[in-house]
């Protein structure tokens, strides 16, 4: 065939469109055909479907398979999940075999999949994993056993009614569906398909070749109050590892960032116009969540307890997802509600990194581990028992062990938010975005040097309570002045009372027939 033939498919009135081949110059769609020519279109056409028709069946297995046979998703909750990545492994029940499928949001590293095969087949995988997953488990005749699961907020196991499913176990391949449709207080709905090789993970974790970078895109809603925040940009930025695990921080704008030197802190100041700040790990968890409404008369809030990842991916270097509230959601009495596809590059840092292989963690157990030693502050750390507290403030109580400051006051909200606040102030502490002043709670946010406070205030029957939740202050100094007091042994004859008074009170709530059965001797060594 030269180079100037074309292969054209008619359409009805004689119109036609064209199917590009290799080596062929396609006329555009709508181009007409002179009658003279259309018997020889006719048979190059009939020819033209042919190769068609054979590419299809070559291309379809492959072509198609990873994108219509591969997936899973988890309702429960009011929260949707999409899994994309499906792995089949082996592994044990009590030493019989069992095949494994792995549906997840986001790749499964090699580390983490080796973890996952050394735990009892049927057991759940909510730690080894860290992320919301699917898990089927089956007998090698194909047999479902169960199905486990964790979603952003629930995790679950199912074994017989109305979980259904099958698998056909071939040439170590496993190809199947599992399906589960329940109501009820426990109500969610999965649907898994796959057909995949069964030990076909990663066999380490490889340097992974990178897409070209993606033009920034962003579409959904992000109301405040009712109202729209038209967000039109996101940009990615580094983030400090959060839990031990690698994070970014994803900012969604109204306006234009790319004047701006520190996007996150603007955003949060809605120097941006309405702005949603999102930190989270790179296995989709989202640890951190900023809400700046230009339709919210208060300042910006924190808020996780809804919002999630349907779908985040990061391969190829580049972000991409779909976040979400599943409805809308009140903080505070402030409605929001989120539903947003985007994608973006990683920054050139995360970006990098991917294409470097992966230096495997040493266990911080082992006694051969070299730590290297933390950096130091940029200036002295302030002791968490010299924070300023109102003068009003009772019951205090040091947590070290958390890092958590609590007390109590007879002031009300408003009151202990302003005399709180003027104590921070004199201190030397700067007010940080993220605070939220409302009419029966109040979150404040504060900043010194390198320490941080995020202070929640709630009322009580007599006045309020504080909880400081602390990161960088100095928690030795001034510890053995708070070293608790033994108190005196208790007189044996008060332990013996208090054994008999409790073990009365709980026999007077059982009915008489229940009492027939309590041994006579029961109380006798307390007498």
């Amino acid at each position: 065939m030269s180079h100037d033939q074309r292969i054209v498919i008619p359409d009805p009135g004689r119109f036609h469109s064209s199917i590009p081949l290799a080596g062929c110059t396609l006329p555009r769609a709508g181009r007409l055909v002179s009658s003279e020519n259309e018997s020889k279109a006719m048979q190059i056409n009939r020819f033209g479907i042919r190769c068609l028709v054979i590419c299809a069946a070559l291309c379809g297995p492959t072509a198609f398979a990873q994108n219509i046979a591969n997936q899973g998703s988890l309702s429960a909750s009011g929260r949707n999940h999409v899994f994309k990545h499906i792995v089949a492994v082996r592994g044990e029940w009590y030493r019989e075999p069992r095949i494994i499928v792995l549906a997840t949001g986001q790749k499964i590293e090699a580390a983490a999949l080796a973890k996952a095969q050394k735990v009892s087949a049927e057991d759940n995988l909510d730690v080894e994993l860290g992320q919301p997953y699917l898990k089927a488990v089956f007998l090698e005749s194909g047999e479902l056993r169960c199905l486990i699961g964790r979603g952003a907020s629930m995790s679950f196991g199912s074994r017989g009614e109305p979980l259904e499913g099958k698998a056909t176990i071939k040439n170590d391949r496993i190809v199947g569906e599992v399906k589960i449709k329940e109501g009820g207080t426990f109500a969610k709905e999965v649907m898994l398909t796959f057909d995949v090789p069964i030990g076909g993970g990663d066999k380490g974790d490889k340097p992974v070749a990178l897409d070209p970078a993606v033009k920034p895109s962003v579409e959904g809603k992000f109301t405040g109050d009712g109202k729209d925040g038209n967000l039109k940009f996101v940009t990615v930025q580094d983030q400090e590892p959060f839990n031990d695990k690698e994070a970014l921080a994803i900012i969604f704008t109204e306006k234009d960032p790319s004047k701006s030197k520190n996007v996150s802190f603007d955003a949060g100041f809605k120097k941006l116009g309405s702005a949603l700040i999102l930190r989270v790990n790179t296995q989709g968890s989202i640890f951190g969540c900023e809400v700046a409404h230009m339709a919210h008369s208060q300042g910006a809030f924190s808020s996780i307890g809804k919002i999630h990842m349907v779908e985040f991916d990061l391969a190829g270097g580049n972000a991409k997802g779909r976040v979400s509230t599943g409805g809308e959601d009140d903080t505070f009495g402030q409605k929001w509600d989120v539903d947003l596809k985007f994608a973006a590059p990683l920054t050139e840092k995360m970006r990098s990194a991917m294409t470097q292989p992966k230096i495997a963690k040493v266990d911080p157990k082992s006694e051969t581990t070299k730590t290297e030693p933390k950096a130091k502050p940029t200036g002295p750390m302030i002791a968490a028992r010299k924070i300023e507290l109102p003068a009003e403030a009772k019951n205090v109580i040091y947590k070290q062990l958390v890092e958590h400051i609590n007390f109590e006051s007879d002031l009300n909200v408003a009151q202990m938010v302003a005399a709180f606040s003027a104590k921070l102030q004199a201190q030397g502490w700067k007010e940080a975005p993220g605070g939220l002043i409302g009419k029966k709670n109040a979150m404040m946010k504060r900043t010194h040097g390198d320490a941080k406070l995020s202070i929640t205030i709630q009322p009580t029957e007599t006045g309020s309570k504080a909880i400081i939740f602390t990161e960088g202050l100095d928690w030795k100094t001034g510890a053995e002045e708070q070293k608790p007091t033994k108190s005196a042994p208790q007189a044996a004859g008060d332990a013996k009372k208090e054994a008999r008074d409790l073990i009365n009170k709980a026999l007077k709530d059982l009915p008489p027939d229940a009492r027939k059965g309590i041994p006579k001797g029961l109380l006798d060594d307390l007498e």
